[in-house]
């Protein structure tokens, strides 16, 4: 097994040297991966993690050779330096809570796996993907790894193979878990990628709308040419195959989510898909419309409607967390600073811990909700960092919409990039609402798909001519 482990590890390192892109692809395609756990010596580390130091030696190597490293970080702070002045608080207070752990040990494997591993790889993001082929790339390998995914866990909800016997032997409650072994993590997964399958769909729906428009001005305008109007035929199928590849992906993270019945991920996709109906001119007021619906129907339910009760946490899930929730403020009001420090939440809520209705909950590793995870693992000072980069890539991705609706031209035609900057606003907001109930960021593969979200956020916002400032701009619809 070591020597596969060698060979493939040497196969994925021929691949990053000879294109850093396909690297990256590779990558994010092999995130669950970070499940392979080992040793090297006294040191725990992963699959995954090796794969990530494999990439991070070849960029800083041809970097370092080019000789562009520290004027690529200086033209990168230069645009964005706001952006940067909350990366440094968010990894300061990473850095802090170390020595506020209780558990010197486990807080350096969080603090190098969930904030700095990461905070690289955006790094190798922004100075390498430059087209949007490349951001395409990228996109196809986690969309395939979240395909696979999926599809694991579809056929868990058949078969119930590698479902941990807590989630499988009440069929009145059965969640499927794909390879993590609990439901919750296939949706935090998932849910992100569903606005980014999403986004490929509609370019390739936009392309064969394109070549049907170039074989219709041809026919009208020129002498039919036989050979170009085959190539073009052939081309129609391909796209067509692959809107229908891409289609049937987007159902099985959908279906794959259904079966893990993880509420929050799925009122994190409406929310991200109510984002990007608002953002269209044609669909906002059907959106607003359709979301009043929603609000009269779930006002009108009956008290005692499963639905409603999940939804308004009145069900026993809700007020667990509600509990959760109270004995972490109680926390935080002893330690509204420092926080618990890293890794060390589960000791630190002991005291405070209490039976929920007489029950006795165990105690989870976190308080389910996004901003008090950060809060109690990396202090008021990392927050307000990460809140930061919050705002930062909000008000990028409505920058990239008013240059979309407004007179501002592109470099590119069609401007790609501002369209991106909606799906990645809508891919973002999926996390945040499904972070309300759970922790969308502290495992391995939620943190590099957080950065991954925000690092092409950036990249898309240097595919256009009027560079992002902190200031009104005209809008013209």
């Amino acid at each position: 097994m070591i020597f596969i482990f060698i060979i493939l590890l040497f196969l994925f390192f021929l691949i990053s040297w000879k294109n850093l892109v396909w690297g990256l692809a590779v990558f994010f395609t092999l995130l669950p991966t970070y499940l392979i756990r080992f040793h090297i010596g006294p040191i725990p580390t992963t699959f995954l993690e090796i794969l990530f130091w494999i990439l991070f030696f070849v960029w800083i190597t041809k970097q370092t050779k080019q000789g562009s490293l520290i004027s690529n970080v200086k033209l990168h702070f230069s645009k964005h330096p706001t952006l940067f002045l909350a990366l440094s608080l968010f990894l300061a207070g990473a850095t802090m809570a170390i020595f506020f752990s209780s558990n010197l040990r486990s807080a350096l494997g969080e603090w190098k796996a969930f904030y700095i591993e990461p905070v690289l790889l955006f790094f190798i993001l922004i100075q390498t993907i430059k087209t949007k082929q490349q951001v395409h790339l990228i996109l196809k390998g986690i969309l395939f790894s979240g395909f696979i995914t999926a599809l694991l866990a579809i056929y868990q909800h058949f078969t119930g193979w590698l479902v941990p016997h807590a989630f499988w032997a009440n069929r009145n409650t059965y969640r499927v878990t794909a390879w993590y072994g609990f439901p919750n993590a296939v949706g935090l997964f998932l849910g992100p990628l569903v606005p980014l399958a999403l986004y490929l769909l509609t370019e390739r729906w936009k392309k064969i709308q394109e070549t049907s428009y170039k074989k219709q001005a041809n026919l009208n305008h020129k002498s039919p040419n036989l050979n170009w109007l085959w190539k073009l035929e052939i081309g129609n199928w391909k796209l067509f195959v692959s809107c229908v590849l891409y289609l049937g992906i987007l159902s099985a993270l959908i279906l794959a989510i259904i079966y893990a019945k993880s509420t929050g991920t799925l009122i994190g996709i409406a929310a991200g898909t109510g984002i990007l109906l608002l953002f269209y001119k044609k669909t906002r007021w059907p959106a607003v419309l359709l979301g009043l619906a929603g609000l009269v129907v779930l006002f009108i339910l009956p008290a005692n409607n499963p639905i409603k009760a999940e939804l308004l946490a009145q069900d026993r899930s809700g007020q667990i967390r509600i509990q959760m929730w109270g004995e972490t403020v109680e926390l935080l009001s002893d330690y509204p600073i420092t926080g618990a420090g890293l890794a060390s939440y589960s000791e630190k809520i002991a005291p405070y811990h209490t039976p929920v209705n007489g029950e006795r909950i165990e105690i989870f590793h976190h308080p389910h909700n996004i901003f008090m995870t950060m809060w109690v693992n990396v202090g008021l000072l990392g927050l307000v960092g990460f809140m930061w980069v919050l705002v930062f890539f909000y008000r990028l991705g409505v920058h990239l919409w008013k240059l979309k609706i407004g007179n501002c031209q592109p470099k590119a035609d069609p401007p790609w990039a501002e369209k991106l900057g909606i799906f990645l606003m809508s891919s973002m907001t999926v996390i945040l609402v499904s972070g309300l109930v759970d922790s969308p960021y502290i495992k391995n593969d939620l943190a590099m798909l957080f950065w991954l979200i925000v690092g092409l956020m950036v990249v898309s916002s240097s595919q256009t001519v009027q560079p992002y400032k902190l200031k009104k701009y005209t809008i013209s619809e």
